[in-house]
C-alpha cells in the first residue's frame, strides 16, 4: 500500500507505517500557555524592547544571537517546555543569567521531565509476587523506606503508583521533616477495580463513600483505580510503535547498505520524521495517561499525607492533629506538583479558591471556632446527605490551613508542634490556636477573611 505523494524510492513497509503514523496518539497536543511567574525553580530571564519578558534556558549564544528555549510553570500544572526560539542581539534590553550551578540545577530537572526517565524510574521498581485477599501470588507488592504498596492492578500501573508514592513521600519528608525515627510503614492496598473496593468495604461493615480511606489504627490506606482498561490499550499503542521503530531501523539500515554513505536526503528525511513521529505519539500517550491517572494520585497523596503524618511526624500517641489542620494540609498537598523528585506547592487550587469566595460571599464560610472545634464527623462522607457538611468543612479547612502555611509560614515550625502537642494535652482549642498564630480570635478571623478575598490561583494577594 502507498500513501499520496509518497517516492517510490521508499523500500517496501513504509507506506503503512507512515499512513498509521498519522493517528498513533489518543488526543491531540496541549494548547499553548504564556509564561508566569516560576515556583521555587530559578530560570534565565530575558527582556525584550518591545516590553515582554521570557523565562526559561538559554541553549547557545552566538555574538549576534541567543538561542532560548521558554518553559512554562503555571499555577497548579506540570512545568511545560515550548518551542526553541533565537533572539537578536538588538532586540534584548537585557538579559539575567543564571550562574553556574543554577544552570545545571536546571539541566538536571528537565531532564528528570523527560517521559524517558519516568520510564527509567519505573523499570528500577523491584516488584515481588504477594498474596490477594486469599489468593496466592495474586497480587504484587513493593516496599520502600516509608510504605509497602500492595495491589492487584497491572504491574505498568503498580509500578506507575510505586514511583509516584515514592517521590511523595520524599518529598513530604523535605517539606515537613519526620519527628519520630522509628516510625512503622504505611500498608497501602491498591484495589484495581471500585467494584472490588466496594466488595472489601461491605464485608468490613463500613459505609464510607470516600474513593479511599487511611485507617490509623491499622496504619494502612485502601485506595481503588479504574484504569485496567486504559493502560491496557496504552500498553498495546506502545508494543505496536516499538515495532515500527524496529522496522524504521530497518528501513536505515537497508537505505546505507544500497546507497552506502550517501542515501537520499529526502529518504532519510522521511524516515527521521516518522521516527521523531511515533515518540511524539508515545509522549502524548503519556500524558492522556497522565491526567487520567491525576485524580487518583491526588486521592492516594491526600491519605498518604495523613499517613506520612500520623506516622513519622506526629504519631497518635504523643499527638493530637485537629482535623482541621489534618484535612486542610492533606487537601493542599493533594493537589501540589510532583515532577523532578521535587513537589511544587503554595498555588491555590481553583476550584477549591472559587468554593471558598462563594462561600464568603454568601455568608456561608464556616467559622473559624467551628473549625478548630470540629471533629472526624464533619469530614467523614459516609451518607449522601452529609456531602453538603462535609465540603463545607473541607474547603473551609483547607482556606485555613492554606493561610496558617502561606500567610504565617507556620508549617513546620516549633510553634506548631506545641499547638498539636497542647490539643493532646486538652487545652482549650481556640485558646491554642490563638497562642499559636500571636492573635485574639476575632482578629485573626477578620485577617483571613480578608486573606481569602485577595487571594488569586497563583498564591498571591493584593494586600
Amino acid at each position: 500500500m502507498k500513501s499520496a505523494g509518497m517516492r517510490t524510492w521508499l523500500l517496501p513497509g513504509i507506506g503503512w507505517i507512515l499512513a498509521a503514523a498519522a493517528g498513533l496518539s489518543l488526543s491531540h497536543g496541549l494548547s499553548a500557555d504564556l509564561p508566569s511567574p516560576a515556583h521555587g525553580w530559578k530560570f534565565d530571564i530575558i527582556h525584550l524592547h518591545t516590553g515582554r519578558v521570557f523565562q526559561g534556558l538559554v541553549l547557545k549564544e552566538t555574538p549576534g544571537t541567543v538561542q532560548f528555549r521558554c518553559i512554562w510553570q503555571n499555577p497548579g500544572e506540570r512545568t511545560k517546555l515550548g518551542p526553541v526560539t533565537t533572539f537578536a542581539r538588538h532586540e534584548i534590553l537585557r538579559y539575567a543569567p543564571l550562574d553556574a550551578k543554577e544552570r545545571t540545577e536546571l539541566e538536571i530537572r528537565l531532564e528528570q521531565l523527560k517521559p524517558a526517565a519516568e520510564v527509567e524510574r519505573m523499570e528500577r521498581i523491584e516488584l515481588q509476587p504477594a498474596p490477594w485477599r486469599g489468593q496466592a501470588n495474586a497480587g504484587l507488592t513493593y516496599a520502600s523506606d516509608h510504605f509497602v504498596l500492595t495491589s492487584n492492578a497491572s504491574e505498568d500501573i503498580v509500578r506507575r503508583v510505586a514511583v509516584r508514592l515514592d517521590q511523595i513521600y520524599e518529598a513530604y519528608a523535605r517539606y515537613l521533616p519526620p519527628r519520630c525515627q522509628n516510625a512503622t510503614r504505611t500498608q497501602i492496598l491498591l484495589v484495581r477495580s471500585t467494584a472490588e473496593y466496594r466488595q472489601i468495604l461491605q464485608k468490613q461493615a463500613s459505609t464510607i463513600l470516600n474513593p479511599a480511606y487511611f485507617d490509623p489504627a491499622a496504619n494502612q490506606i485502601v485506595c481503588a483505580t479504574d484504569l485496567q482498561e486504559l493502560a491496557g490499550e496504552l500498553s498495546r499503542l506502545r508494543r505496536k510503535h516499538q515495532e515500527w521503530i524496529g522496522m524504521l531501523k530497518q528501513q536505515q539500515a537497508a537505505l546505507h547498505k544500497i546507497y552506502k554513505a550517501n542515501p537520499p536526503e529526502e529518504a532519510r528525511q522521511k524516515l527521521a520524521q516518522l521516527q521523531a513521529k511515533i515518540r511524539a505519539a508515545d509522549e502524548e500517550n503519556a500524558k492522556i495517561f497522565e491526567r487520567a491517572t491525576q485524580r487518583l494520585f491526588q486521592t492516594l497523596f491526600h491519605e498518604a499525607f495523613h499517613a506520612y503524618l500520623a506516622g513519622f511526624v506526629y504519631p497518635p500517641g504523643e499527638n493530637d492533629v485537629p482535623c482541621w489542620l489534618n484535612e486542610g494540609l492533606a487537601q493542599i498537598f493533594e493537589t501540589a506538583i510532583l515532577e523532578a523528585g521535587e513537589l511544587r506547592v503554595g498555588h491555590a487550587d481553583p476550584e477549591r479558591l472559587k468554593q471558598v469566595k462563594e462561600a464568603l460571599r454568601r455568608g456561608q464560610l464556616v467559622a473559624v471556632a467551628d473549625l478548630l472545634k470540629a471533629d472526624s464527623s464533619k469530614f467523614l462522607v459516609s451518607h449522601a446527605n452529609t456531602q453538603q457538611i462535609s465540603d463545607d468543612y473541607y474547603v473551609g479547612s483547607w482556606a485555613l490551613a492554606f493561610y496558617v502555611t502561606f500567610g504565617h509560614w507556620k508549617l513546620g515550625t516549633p510553634e506548631l508542634d506545641e499547638y498539636v502537642r497542647s490539643v493532646r494535652n486538652r487545652a482549650e482549642p481556640l485558646a491554642a490556636f490563638a497562642k499559636l498564630v500571636g492573635q485574639p480570635l476575632p482578629a485573626f478571623e477578620e485577617s483571613f477573611r480578608r486573606y481569602v478575598r485577595a487571594l488569586r490561583v497563583d498564591g498571591s494577594t493584593d494586600w
